[in-house]
């Protein structure tokens, strides 16, 4: 299930404004922690239950019943797309990825919410950046794709200032993207640095997870950082058993393979070095 969060989340802050009330007064009354507000009212987060629970007694509002009005019918259709594009990219299937944005398009001709227009437009452009990174090589015109699909949003992002905003899933994935561009682009150092932002902002529990943690595990073998590889590596695996996602858990399982033998190696290495003092 999806929603409009955007309009959600305008009408959840016009709610607290009309009360009287700040984000901190509310935050303060409810326990909501001031970030999770402010992502709600920002339409970044799909809130759980148990917030909208804590928020409704303080808005005045059955905010639960409310978030229900903003469903998105064809949703379903979104998601099966995407679903076969993920499948894809976790196999290095690229050569047919044409087939789910020729979809994309179709859906997006019977679609007429604003917002969820928006959200087609990101993830064709997120798959037509896929498609000229790895069937093409034009890494700045995929990087270019990316930072298009980012402004439909966030019109105030660039590389710049990518750590003063809030971000939603679609966001942090376009994002996760554009630092592996950055990798092939700029530096392995400032790929890292946008993709450890990437952890930081994203929920521990999202499907995005497991994928950040991949290619962060990637990122720190790449920079003989092996520790670190193998952390992320690990926290990746968790992810996918305990919430039984298996897609790309082979993958995380090579990282981890990959960082502790270079691990041992470099550990056995050091003792036959110490051995010989």
């Amino acid at each position: 299930m999806y929603y409009n969060l955007q309009a959600f989340g305008e009408e959840v802050r016009s709610i607290r404004i009309n009360l009287g009330f700040t984000q901190k007064d509310v935050c303060k009354l409810s326990g909501i922690h001031e970030d999770t507000l402010r992502k709600i009212e920002n339409g970044k987060v799909i809130p759980t239950q148990k917030t909208l629970d804590l928020l409704s007694p303080i808005l005045k509002k059955d905010l639960n019943q409310l978030l229900l009005n903003y469903r998105l019918n064809n949703y379903p259709a979104f998601e099966e797309i995407r679903n076969r594009l993920e499948s894809k990219i976790d196999r290095d299937e690229y050569q047919t990825l044409s087939v789910e944005l020729d979809d994309l398009k179709a859906l997006l001709h019977t679609e007429s919410n604003t917002y969820f227009i928006n959200l087609i437009n990101q993830l064709i452009l997120l798959i037509e950046s896929i498609i000229l990174n790895k069937k093409y090589s034009k890494i700045n015109e995929a990087l270019d794709k990316l930072i298009a699909a980012m402004k439909i949003t966030t019109p105030e992002f660039s590389l710049n200032n990518y750590k003063n905003l809030i971000y939603s899933s679609m966001e942090s994935r376009i994002l996760m993207n554009i630092a592996l561009l950055i990798n092939k682009i700029e530096s392995t150092e400032k790929s890292l640095e946008i993709m450890e932002f990437c952890i930081q902002i994203v929920d521990p529990n999202e499907k995005l997870y497991p994928k950040i943690c991949y290619n962060l595990s990637y990122t720190y073998h790449r920079l003989d950082i092996h520790e670190s590889a193998l952390k992320y590596s690990d926290l990746g695996i968790d992810y996918c058993i305990q919430h039984r996602d298996y897609n790309g858990l082979n993958l995380l399982y090579f990282r981890k393979g990959v960082a502790e033998y270079l691990l041992s190696h470099n550990y056995s290495t050091l003792l036959h070095h110490l051995s010989q003092l």
